[in-house]
């Protein structure tokens, strides 16, 4: 039952750069009802994983998304047409995410004083927040880094700590 559903879903997730919301994906399979579409999408992302393909459908928040399966994107994620932010951004942005709540002044040390821009960045692409702290600020990420990523700060930790 809701064999085609299945598959637009599928499809739209591919097709999204980001991560969708149930709310819109109902909008393009056409399900009005909460329940019978979080039943419909929940039945397509068991399905599609059980299928043990390279890629995965993860539930993000609120949100659905389809990424390649993390044991083989850093075999392949180097293919990508182009990357979003740049290496030193990506690598101010992994500090945060690893030593978070952090403050800028620590991310300076360890970066140099372009920290300050490649923070400025990432605040205005809303993956990180900066609060006020005295004289520096208090750097943590989002929910839509967690939505980018595909992974919480706590399951990055994990990965990089082995806790």
């Amino acid at each position: 039952m809701y064999e085609q559903e299945k598959r637009v879903i599928e499809a739209a997730l591919f097709m999204s750069p980001k991560p969708v919301s149930l709310k819109a994906i109902g909008r393009v399979v056409g399900i009005d009802s909460n329940s019978v579409l979080l039943k419909v999408v929940e039945e397509a992302m068991s399905e599609f994983n059980s299928r043990n393909t390279s890629l995965e459908i993860l539930r993000v928040g609120e949100k659905y998304t389809m990424r390649v399966r993390s044991e083989l994107a850093d075999k392949v994620s180097h293919l990508a047409v182009s990357p979003e932010m740049g290496k030193a951004v990506l690598r101010t942005l992994a500090l945060i995410a690893l030593k978070q709540p952090v403050k800028q002044s620590e991310v300076v040390k360890v970066i140099g004083n372009k920290a300050y821009d490649y923070v400025k960045e990432l605040v205005n692409r809303g993956v990180v927040k900066a609060e006020k702290a005295g004289n520096t600020k208090l750097l943590s990420t989002t929910r839509k880094f967690e939505e980018y990523f595909g992974k919480s700060p706590e399951e990055l930790q994990a990965l990089a700590f082995g806790k």
